[in-house]
């Protein structure tokens, strides 16, 4: 493979244009965008793949019937042909249904989040639901669906996974916001060509899963109750890129605090100590990368 350098640059448009070093053997050039959180929009050719998009940005209130901010979609999403759910939490699918239903997409999710999908009226043609282990090949990607874990808690000095919750069935009424609940959480290993991309919703690994998978790119969330090194010696990925670092309650408009920034550093420090090979990328809200 031709060894190309990889670069980043800061183009007028404020979008961020990457030059991977496994570019030419991609397929198709693929323009990723970070919408905030662990939402990304992904454009591959003719085919626009979202993963967790949520725009609204606000707490799910458990009593109360959730709402989309439509119009904050609308200005940042104009075409969705896919959407992949990492898990059920509401800011990570609440919008999903709203989107599905606007733009007709394919939504690949658990069971809780097909559920809640089609309570909120999406057509059950659009969706297809995953328990891990599943294989979709499709026009411009195909991508392998691996069962997943929730991000460890840490109560009293104790290490503790929480059990899942799920919503076994759809249901006549409004969606509360504690109908969002976790409802398995799933990895995303794409395929572009040659070019392999690992999406996590959330900060942990079933190790035994992801033995087998080499990800040139992963986009991983900070859990610091996680033992890292051990994905990072199983994945080798070449670049990571940490989402899920930013304020998600507050509106887009409102940026990223210095201290979500730290955060995401104190990642990123972590991933260098371990490998300093590995390219850490901190995106910024909205921009885009393209790997050509």
């Amino acid at each position: 493979m031709k060894k190309l350098m990889f670069i980043l640059l800061l183009v007028a448009c404020d979008s961020w244009v990457n030059q991977s070093p496994w570019a030419a053997e991609a397929d198709t050039s693929l323009v990723m965008k970070w919408l905030g959180n662990a939402g990304w929009e992904i454009r591959a050719g003719s085919t626009v793949i979202l993963i967790d998009p949520f725009l609204t940005r606000k707490q799910a209130s458990a009593s109360e019937e959730w709402r989309t901010n439509e119009g904050e979609v609308l200005r940042n999403i104009d075409k969705a042909d896919f959407i992949f759910a990492g898990h059920s939490h509401a800011d990570h699918i609440a919008d999903i249904p709203f989107i599905a239903k606007r733009f007709g997409s394919k939504i690949i999710g658990s069971r809780t989040t097909v559920n809640i999908a089609l309570t909120a009226g999406v057509d059950k043609s659009q969706l297809t639901s995953i328990s891990g282990g599943e294989k979709f090949d499709f026009k411009d990607f195909s991508v392998e669906v691996i069962e997943s874990q929730h991000g460890v808690l840490n109560r009293g000095g104790r290490r503790r996974q929480p059990r899942t919750e799920e919503v076994p069935q759809p249901w006549q009424g409004p969606i509360k916001g504690d109908a969002f609940v976790e409802g398995g959480s799933y990895l995303y290993y794409f395929a572009f060509g040659k070019l392999r991309i690992l999406h996590q919703s959330t900060g942990n690994f079933i190790e035994e899963r992801i033995k087998s998978i080499r990800p040139d790119v992963a986009l991983l969330a900070d859990n610091r109750s996680y033992h890292w090194p051990n994905a990072f010696e199983l994945l080798k990925p070449k670049i990571v890129v940490i989402h899920h670092y930013d304020q998600w309650r507050t509106p887009l408009s409102e940026g990223i605090p210095d201290s979500n920034r730290r955060r995401a550093q104190r990642f990123a420090r972590v991933i260098t100590s371990f490998d300093r090979n590995i390219k850490v990328i901190i995106p910024e809200l909205l921009k885009t990368m393209t790997l050509e």
